[in-house]
């Protein structure tokens, strides 16, 4: 897992591109240091260093960064911000700064050679290099409707009604997990993409939108909007709104995803009317951003493949795919560095000889996801592997063909409208909301142990390929594969002085019914009482899984009451849940 940018190997220098005079290359210009901080000094725990890089984290990045670092290495150079003088000269000569990093330590500008030899000059300037472009996402829309019948297909006996979107949830085993309440809490997802007009659909407006930024235009907006820098194509935003509505929108009856009780970021990237190079940058930008919040997760439905004229300058090949080359591998390899599981689509390029996998899909540390059809073969359109240096890609797939999504209001005139829609867009955020499904349960889980949870269970483990990676994910049995697995909440009433409290568990290895027990303290938790819980509906794996109860008398003062779950299998592998707090719900 790659934890430092070697700016040499980031981009590609190509001496044509000095030989014009129109501004429109795009560059990055990097800066010797930052400021008083060099990049060969040590940052320890306390120093000034380490102190400056650490206010610009949350609490939330801090503890998810705490799973994956030590308080010693919490914090390293690319943390701290960018010398502000630097960017204030810069600015004075007129040239339009596209996005700055401090993971760079530099910014990006489309530049012309008299500002190249003027850049050039400035003292704090490393270097300056032409950049590279990614490969764009397209949605394949012409698709066969022979998937119809199976994608309508209606469920039954489930906690909730998945309406047309039963089938993408069906196949990837998530209604297992909704019935026993494991629904994404307590996990914070970052999506990027051509923007979201979450608050005017009925699937979507009561989703849990802690923040939402637009990268291209710098405001807290990411639906459409007319009279800005950059205007907005009327479709700007479906693309986006039809991403979130698969991971997490919710209506019973109409559209559910895996992980609509997730707590989402929103952040706007990719500006439709054109292609153009910078949206890698506003990319990187939204990826420092989320980071920094805390995120725990990031899904990115977009890739770039052609850039309008006239920034043909800015291209990468299939040999630059290998992890350590693309601005957007690069920066998804350290977000995961830092704690955070990112699934990025593979690209809807088809199984080409020369492999069609663009970034960040290369990326060492991150999930490409492909996309299949419901019979479970591939796409026609998902895009293969392997990266150029040799490893498998995509890691994963899930449904992409025949996805039930909502569509803008600004497309259909009204909030509940919906679609059927196809490409590797769509099995991304599936597998997003997954991995959240999987960090509810077990939130102690690393970026690679999310991975890993996914890959060995899906449909190819044994087996995997450069098509459908380890196979179709599964995600009952992803979340079961790091141990024992409790509900995401439980229910709790009180009548008198009796309280009835239940429960979900689940294993994938036979649990002992007698060491299923809700333990509980009237001293703060000094010392502990324990009632042996009651198997009381079973979900049919023979394994002892499924809801269970107990209802006892409660004695002494509640004020100090704390409480857990416990229970252990025939393996001799242990568990307790004390994640939430059932004293909040007496109080």
């Amino acid at each position: 897992m790659k934890k430092i940018f070697v700016v040499a190997a980031l981009f590609i220098f190509n001496a044509a591109v000095f030989s014009q005079e129109n501004a429109n290359t795009k560059y990055w210009i990097f800066f010797k240091d930052k400021g008083e901080f060099k990049p060969e000094m040590q940052i320890s725990k306390g120093s000034v260093a380490y102190e400056k890089g650490k206010e610009l984290l949350n609490e939330r990045a801090i503890k998810r960064r705490l799973k994956v670092l030590t308080e010693n290495n919490l914090i390293d150079y690319a943390d701290l911000p960018v010398e502000s003088n630097y960017l204030n000269e810069i600015n004075k000569t007129g040239i339009d700064i596209i996005a700055k990093s401090r993971w760079l330590n530099g910014v990006s500008a489309y530049l012309k050679k008299s500002q190249l030899d003027k850049i050039a000059a400035l003292e704090f300037v490393s270097q300056i290099k032409a950049v590279n472009k990614i490969y764009k996402q397209n949605s394949e829309k012409n698709i066969t409707d022979q998937f119809e019948t199976e994608a309508s297909k209606k469920d039954t006996g489930n906690l909730y009604d998945y309406g047309n979107s039963f089938k993408q949830m069906e196949m990837v085993n998530v209604p297992k997990l909704h019935n026993m309440n494991i629904t994404g809490k307590g996990v914070m997802i970052a999506s990027f993409d051509d923007g979201f007009d979450w608050k005017n659909h009925e699937a979507l407006r009561n989703l849990r939108i802690i923040n939402e930024y637009d990268f291209i235009n710098e405001d807290p907006n990411t639906y459409f909007e007319k009279k800005q820098k950059y205007e907005d194509a009327r479709n700007q935003g479906q693309h986006g709104t039809a991403t979130l509505s698969t991971m997490s929108g919710f209506l019973n009856g109409k559209l559910i995803g895996p992980a609509f009780d997730a707590e989402i970021l929103l952040a706007k990237t990719e500006y439709v009317p054109t292609e153009t190079p910078m949206e890698e940058d506003f990319w990187l930008e939204a990826a420092e951003w989320a980071e920094a919040q805390g995120t725990d997760i990031i899904t990115s439905s977009l890739i770039y493949k052609v850039y309008d004229e006239p920034y043909e300058n800015n291209s990468y090949s299939y040999d630059n795919y290998d992890g350590n080359t693309a601005i957007t591998s690069i920066a998804a390899d350290r977000c995961a560095y830092l704690g955070i599981v990112v699934c990025q689509a593979m690209g809807n390029y088809n199984q080409t000889a020369i492999p069609s996998i663009g970034s960040a899909a290369d990326g060492d540390s991150i999930i490409s996801v492909g996309a299949v059809t419901y019979s479970g073969d591939p796409a026609s359109f998902t895009s293969n592997g392997p990266t150029k240096d040799g490893r498998t890609k995509p890691d994963v797939s899930a449904p992409g063909v025949y996805v039930f999504v909502a569509v803008v209001k600004e497309i259909a005139g009204n909030d509940n409208s919906y679609e059927y829609s196809n490409g590797t867009s769509f099995s991304t955020p599936i597998t997003a909301g997954v991995a959240a499904l999987i960090l509810s349960a077990h939130p102690e889980l690393t970026p690679i142990q999310v991975r890993d949870a996914l890959r060995n269970t899906a449909s190819k483990s044994g087996n995997p390929d450069n098509t459908l990676g380890w196979g179709v994910i599964n995600a009952y049995d992803a979340v079961l594969y790091s141990g024992m697995t409790w509900s995401n909440d439980f229910q709790i009433t009180r009548t008198g002085d009796e309280l009835t409290i239940s429960t979900y568990l689940a294993s994938k290895d036979l649990i002992d019914p007698n060491s299923v027990k809700f333990n509980f303290s009237y001293d703060n938790g000094k010392s502990y009482n324990s009632v042996l819980m009651n198997l009381k509906e079973s979900s049919g794996d023979k394994n002892n899984s499924g809801k269970y109860s107990v209802t006892f008398k409660t004695e002494g003062n509640m004020d100090n009451f704390k409480s857990y779950f416990s229970a252990e299998d025939y393996s001799g592998n242990s568990s307790i849940y004390p994640k939430d707090s059932i004293e909040k719900k007496l109080n």
